[in-house]
């Protein structure tokens, strides 16, 4: 893969985020995503008139050298607009990054040399030129080689995240760290006339990066609709003395099929709009608003038939080796990764009941789905306009903001809808996602489509029964079997693990006061 290839953001470059084995290692995805899409991404702009760039690519695309990008700050998250490391220019060109305060220390990216690899960071800090705020600008930053880090750089490793795919997260400060004139990626020193405009033209690789997350997620749910369909067919139970498996119950049937329709649905739309970021008349807008759109309305829905599908494989739903516990818990660290949910969704909202947005949203007449959408946005800009101060008083924080992730996902869910209804995807799984997306939002659908709750149950009921005779096809067609692991889903897989599991014999004689100990037969 070549620089061009990583600017452009070829199709083959998406294919790896949907690939079924990336979902098995979000650390490792972790990894790719901030190496290629932010540090390369980059890099790759400035590479035309920046030749002495090359080498340092060159070696990140061949993983000779891990990129970092440390943007956030322990006191900043998302308030990055404001964070506080500086690099002050010297009078001969160089800079002094420097940590001022706890506050300002970069947080989360694996800065720290444990696995013994040469790493290398954008810092995102404010340049002072002469004592003046210029903004914010990327720095160029070795951090540490195969053994150490560099001198003024502190790395301090952050405790696991419970349950998830284990990476070296870390803290990182400087201490007074001087870089070269070369190590500025800019092409002035001169403060921006419109500061927020060229902060998103810096950051301009993390809408794409909030998009990106989304693809293991995808995947990962069509594991978790994988692994649980076929538990349900293997696992079985006797009410009336004949042993049947747990998918002929109607309960066990929407939580495996409610993760399949929502993995194939939620698969065809990555593909419909994964081409608008590497299309370079796509505005900022759309691609941003886009980004949002998918990441709340993917990460959203893997985690509740994720919760769904590992209650109903009992004991064996808890298990990291079975795959859906640590789906859960990687989905509890993207939803904050490249932006926290809630907040863009709050972000994305006011934009578009102010008009500022326009989506590519499908008509309303073109599904239930779409419909609820465009009512949504409707009733948003309606408050909107008999709100007393307009969209910041503290009457929209209370009326409006709540919300927005609510009315976000359901466009989300009306744009899923509309583009896997073009892929061909089955009517039957079309029904289940309409039906899951309409349990968001009951009401709504009670008071404006004539939807009762007895009708909507029928609804429910009628797609169950269409798409669980077929539900062996279904599970094939979802194309992550041959990478799937867990321990589940076979005999053979079961029995293997049962055999590497720790196991322990002894001679106890005593020990307990008033129990006699139990003998071994064999020894008699």
């Amino acid at each position: 893969m070549s620089a061009d290839d990583v600017m452009n953001m070829t199709p083959k470059f998406w294919e790896m985020h949907l690939d079924p084995n990336i979902a098995l290692d979000y650390g490792l995805f972790t990894i790719l995503a901030a190496q290629i899409n932010l540090t390369v991404g980059t890099l790759s702009r400035f590479l035309p008139t920046r030749p002495d760039l090359e080498p340092l690519v060159k070696s990140l695309l061949k993983g000779e050298t891990i990129g970092l990008y440390l943007l956030s700050e322990r006191g900043h998250g998302l308030d990055a607009l404001n964070i506080e490391t500086t690099a002050h220019q010297q009078e001969d060109g160089s800079f002094v990054l420097n940590t001022p305060h706890e506050e300002a220390t970069k947080f989360m990216p694996a800065s720290n040399p444990t696995f013994g690899v040469n790493k290398v960071a954008l810092v995102m800090a404010r340049l002072i030129v002469k004592g003046e705020d210029r903004g914010m600008r990327p720095f160029i930053v070795p951090i540490c080689n195969t053994r150490e880090p560099f001198p003024g750089i502190l790395s301090i490793r952050l405790p696991l995240r419970s349950g998830a795919s284990p990476l070296d997260f870390s803290m990182t400060r400087f201490n007074k760290v001087k870089l070269p004139p070369t190590a500025l990626l800019s092409d002035t020193l001169e403060t921006p006339k419109d500061a927020r405009a060229a902060w998103w033209d810096t950051l301009w690789r993390i809408p794409i990066g909030s998009f990106a997350v989304s693809g293991p997620c995808v995947s990962g749910l069509k594991h978790t609709a994988y692994v649980g369909g076929t538990y349900s067919l293997r696992r079985t139970v006797a009410p009336h003395g004949e042993k049947v498996p747990i998918f002929s119950f109607p309960t066990q049937q929407w939580s495996v099929l409610h993760a399949v329709a929502s993995g194939r649905v939620l698969d065809a739309w990555y593909r419909e709009v994964a081409p608008v970021f590497s299309d370079p008349s796509a505005t900022h807008p759309i691609k941003h608003g886009l980004a949002v759109l998918v990441k709340a309305t993917v990460i959203r829905q893997a985690m509740e038939c994720s919760h769904e599908m590992a209650e109903r494989c009992g004991a064996q739903g808890t298990f990291d080796t079975n795959f859906i516990a640590r789906h859960k818990a990687d989905l509890n660290s993207v939803i904050i990764a490249e932006g926290d949910v809630l907040a863009l969704c709050i972000r994305l909202w006011g934009e578009l009941v102010l008009g500022r947005y326009a989506l590519p949203i499908p008509p309303a007449k073109d599904s239930l789905l779409a419909k609820h959408a465009h009512s949504l946005l409707d009733e948003g800009r309606q408050v909107l306009r008999r709100l007393p101060g307009g969209h910041r008083s503290e009457a929209a924080e209370y009326e409006l903001l709540p919300e927005s992730e609510r009315a976000v996902i359901a466009l989300g869910h009306a744009c899923a809808y509309s583009a896997a209804k073009k892929a061909g995807i089955p009517k039957a799984l079309l029904d289940i996602y309409e039906c899951a997306a309409i349990r968001g939002d009951p009401a709504w659908f009670s008071e404006n489509v004539g939807l009762s709750r007895e009708v909507q149950r029928a609804k429910e009921g009628a797609a169950l029964r269409e798409a669980s005779p077929d539900i062996e096809k279904h599970l094939e067609d979802l194309k992550v079997g041959y990478a799937v692991r867990a321990s589940i889903v076979s005999d053979s897989a079961w029995l293997g693990q049962v055999a590497r599991m720790p196991k322990y014999k002894g001679n106890a004689q005593s020990g307990i006061p008033g129990v006699t100990p139990g003998t071994d037969g064999a020894r008699l």
